[in-house]
């Protein structure tokens, strides 16, 4: 990581904090049988991860619930092959500001919207998926397990197994044992 590319990061990281404490949040326990509306958020990594995370969506479709994903790739320009994917959006290094914040109208859009579940899929760290997360104003935040981070309700520790689809069972797991009595 150059010099300026730490600075940046750090004035990206001063001004989430700000951001964190303006953001005000219903937080509420749920499982996946009471959640309606899913956001799903990832760092685009491969095809085969791509693919998994396709399969996670397409389950939720079929239990009729409201899915929205947003993918990052770390490239200038995002590959024609994603650009027309169903259901998810996807920005780029050219769709960020100065400290690494997303600028597109429709990631904004995502983040604030208030879904009953916002899931993380991302394996690694990357600021620009971190600030979406940090700001979502989602009821119920999951995510793996990320040292000195607290925005999500529910961690997923997979030290062990740093794999999207191990990633994706643990979270199918831990969310069914939630029992939530209405």
């Amino acid at each position: 990581m150059t010099f300026l590319h730490s600075i940046r990061t750090k004035a990206g990281r001063f001004l989430l904090r700000r951001k964190i404490q303006s953001i005000s949040r219903q937080k509420e326990f749920m499982n996946l049988e009471t959640a309606k509306s899913i956001g799903i958020l990832f760092h685009h990594t491969d095809n085969d991860s791509f693919r998994t995370i396709q399969k996670f969506l397409k389950q939720f479709a079929e239990q009729k619930k409201q899915v929205y994903a947003v993918g990052y790739v770390e490239a200038m320009e995002i590959p024609e092959f994603y650009v027309l994917k169903r259901g998810f959006n996807f920005f780029c290094l050219k769709d960020l500001n100065w400290y690494f914040k997303p600028e597109p109208d429709f990631v904004l859009d995502f983040a604030d919207r208030e879904f009953d579940m916002m899931i993380n899929l991302s394996l690694d760290d990357y600021f620009p998926v971190e600030y979406l997360y940090a700001t979502s104003r989602a009821k119920f935040k999951i995510s793996r397990y990320i040292e000195d981070q607290d925005y999500s309700d529910l961690y997923i520790d997979i030290k062990d197994n740093r794999d999207i689809d191990y990633l994706i069972q643990q979270i199918i797991h831990y969310l069914n044992l939630i029992n939530k009595k209405q």
